[in-house]
Parts: structure tokens; sequence; C-alpha cells
């Protein structure tokens, strides 16, 4: 196995331990459970994947001002946010799921359609 795809399964792993977290944190009854689901498995998982995301950039040589790059690290960012905000509002319906859902679908396609700005330009 080499180093690229030893992080890439890392950024694999962070990225289904933020997923698994979010998943967690609508589904637990008890607010303490979700808090516990958010910062200590869901945010830590999207450190992990941001950390082997930058490593993957680097070994890959694809630059971080890449619009896949960009919005992937926005939509993470307002996923979380979403997810704290409403884990520590005790939201817990269908649309407080999606939003925090539905960014983090978002950019599991950016990352796997890796689009460009070149390509968004023309």
């Amino acid at each position: 196995m080499t180093v690229y795809q030893l992080v890439l399964t890392v950024k694999f792993l962070g990225a289904m331990g933020y997923a698994g977290g979010l998943i967690a944190s609508f589904i637990t009854a008890e607010p303490l459970e979700r808090k516990r689901a958010v910062h200590n498995i869901a945010s830590p998982s999207l450190l992990a994947t941001w950390c082997a995301g930058y490593a993957l950039a680097a070994l890959g040589g694809f630059r971080l001002s890449e619009l896949w790059v960009v919005g992937g690290l926005a939509l993470s960012v307002a996923s979380n946010v979403a997810l704290v905000y409403c884990v520590s509002r005790g939201k817990r319906g269908p649309l407080a799921f999606s939003c925090a859902a539905l960014p983090l679908a978002c950019v599991v396609g950016l990352m796997v359609l890796k689009p460009t700005w070149s390509q968004v330009l023309q």
C-alpha cells in the first residue's frame, strides 16, 4: 500500500466517522449522548478528514484553491455548524437533519467529480 492509498483510507474513515456521528446525533434520544456523538465522534472525524485531505492534495499535486477543494471545505464547515446548532438547540426533525446532511452529500459529490474553476468559468 502506498502512502497516498494509506492517507486516502484515513480520509475515507474520517468521512465515515463524521457521517456516523451526524446520524447518531439525530437518532439518539438523550441530549448528552447527542452532544457526545457530535463532539467526540463527528467533529474529530471531520478534523481527521481535513488533515488527510490536505495531505492528499500535497501528495497528489492538487491546488488548494481549486473549486472542489474550496467548496468541500466550505460545505463541510456548513454541515458541522448546522450539526452543532441542531444538537445545542435540541432540533431533531427532518429539516434539521437535512441542513446538516445535505452539505455533506454535496461534499462527497465534489470530492468524486472534482470540478475546477476553469470548467465552471468557461
